[in-house]
């Protein structure tokens, strides 16, 4: 990459903010089917300890064919309640998995921007270099990319290892440059 192609990058900040929502809806969403799914299994359990018949002799005619007809019969009930229970799980889960990705991003965009401030353009240039070829390249092949001397970017890979931002390990007569993970998207 050239010097006068280095542009600064644009973070979307209103795809965050949709994203906290969703997340945010997820939580809500599996919190009250959750609520439902107690309710719904205290109602399960409560429909199956009505009065028995032996019981309901001395009350009147009609009252006791309502009250069986009333009988609750398990079957699509607790169907519904297990899928209730599972679907609740999932969204709270699916909640908790996108806060968590949504904030290691913003660690990771919170990294870039703390090295960024602490490193020159020139310096951005070589670090742009290495994340378009997937984070390692040989110190030749970095001159003839970046267009700056040998010296130059001899000095900036020795400045960049001292920041902990890349690694330098021998590759023959030349060097293989390494970003370190904390700039991995």
């Amino acid at each position: 990459m050239k010097r006068n192609n280095m542009k600064p990058q644009n973070t979307n900040r209103k795809d965050r903010k949709f994203y906290w929502v969703i997340a945010a809806a997820n939580l809500i969403y599996g919190g009250v089917v959750l609520l439902i799914f107690i309710y719904a299994s205290y109602f399960f359990y409560s429909r199956t300890r009505f009065i028995p018949t032996s019981e309901m002799g001395n009350l009147t005619m009609p009252y006791r064919i309502a009250r069986q007809a009333t009988r609750f019969r398990p079957g699509l009930s607790v169907i519904a309640l297990i899928l209730t229970f599972i679907g609740s799980l999932i969204s709270i889960a699916s909640g908790v998995f996108l806060i968590r990705l949504l904030r290691e991003k913003e660690t990771k965009e919170l990294k870039r921007d703390v090295i960024e401030s602490m490193v020159t353009p020139d310096e951005k240039i070589v670090i742009t270099e290495l994340e378009n070829n997937n984070g390692a390249l040989t110190q030749s092949e970095l001159v003839k990319n970046t267009g700056l001397s040998k010296v130059k970017v001899h000095r900036i890979v020795k400045r960049l290892e001292s920041l902990g931002i890349i690694k330098k390990y021998p590759y023959g007569l030349t060097n293989k440059i390494k970003l370190e993970r904390i700039l991995d998207n």
